[in-house]
């Protein structure tokens, strides 16, 4: 048995059983659909053996045909299923949940948190990632001693240089100022425009009620880094990060990552999450170095008989050589 879950009715939820990562709660969900008109919520509650189970997804396109897609969730990010008593199900619930799932749509996509129970559905299609995380459980000053020596070097090399890392003092301020050194960044990656609109940002800031916020890197009060980080009940995740390159000697990105740690420790998150390093080795390294460690999960995927038969059409008249006209 499966039913809707009205908008209200989950955020009156979350407010009671906050997600353990913040990509299964509301405001995600919310911050997506203002940012991009294709997207909506749609969580949903599945009957399971364990009892009811809510699990948040976006209703994403369709297209012409009115297919139902649903993700959870989209950008890579993560979804989860909890009791009615905001405990996680088990992997088998979760698992029997989204088997539910997939009988009512055209096609889901499920990225079950790494963190948590994660369901092994039979008969689904499986992607592997990888995320880097520092369990936090273990007390602040273990975690320290677990990031090498060079990395801390450089913390202390940017803390005697007077870098400052906390959160924006103004959100509209911060909007401002993070996206401006994104966009740099970007520009420095090569990509035409930041991985993300600024809608999305601004988003994310008003919607998240404190549980998204940005973080700058300061030195005699000019930001030279920042990064946006987002709060579930057991998850820091530290989801955008970007630097002026010109300041990458004051070493701000070690500065602020141990400033996160020792903000998320002190508020007793369980998890610091870094994310995919979408095989970047420099970038791998870095998370190496601050004592994470890469833990494999899976991007699932189902789709039924019909939609399945339409995108192997739609591929396969993509792939089609198109005949040369007269010259």
């Amino acid at each position: 048995m499966i039913e809707r879950v009205a908008l209200e009715d989950w955020v009156a939820f979350d407010a009671a059983h906050p997600a353990p990562t913040f990509f299964a709660r509301p405001a995600w969900s919310m911050a997506l659909a203002t940012a991009f008109a294709h997207m909506s919520p749609h969580a949903v509650r599945v009957r399971t053996d364990e009892g009811w189970a809510i699990v948040p997804l976006m209703h994403v396109g369709g297209g012409r045909l009115g297919w139902k897609e649903l993700v959870g969730m989209p950008m890579g990010a993560y979804t989860c299923a909890l009791l009615e008593d905001g405990q996680p199900v088990s992997a088998p619930a979760f698992a029997e949940a989204a088997a539910e799932i997939a009988r009512h749509c055209d096609t889901v996509t499920l990225i079950p948190w790494p963190l948590g129970p994660v369901p092994e559905p039979p008969n689904w299609r499986a992607l592997p990632h990888e995320t880097a995380a520092i369990d936090l459980s273990i007390g602040y000053d273990a975690v320290v001693r677990g990031v090498d020596g060079v990395t801390r070097r450089m913390a202390g090399q940017a803390e005697r240089r007077g870098v400052v890392c906390e959160p924006a003092a103004s959100a509209a301020l911060g909007v401002a100022t993070y996206y401006g050194i994104l966009r740099e960044s970007s520009e420095r990656w090569g990509l035409k425009r930041p991985p993300f609109p600024k809608e999305l940002l601004e988003a994310l800031i008003s919607l998240g009620n404190g549980s998204a916020e940005i973080w700058l890197a300061q030195c005699d009060k000019h930001p030279i880094a920042g990064g946006v980080v987002l709060y579930g009940s057991q998850e820091l995740f530290f989801w955008s990060a970007a630097m002026r390159y010109a300041y990458a000697r004051m070493r701000p990105s070690n500065a602020l990552n141990f400033a996160l740690i020792r903000h998320a420790a002190t508020a007793g998150v369980r998890w610091y999450n870094l994310g995919a390093s979408a095989g970047l080795p420099g970038v791998e390294r870095f998370k190496r170095g601050l004592g994470a460690r890469n833990i494999a999960y899976s991007e699932l995927h189902r789709e039924g008989a019909a939609f399945g038969v339409y995108t192997r059409l739609r591929s396969s008249l993509r792939r089609r050589p198109v005949a040369a006209g007269p010259v």
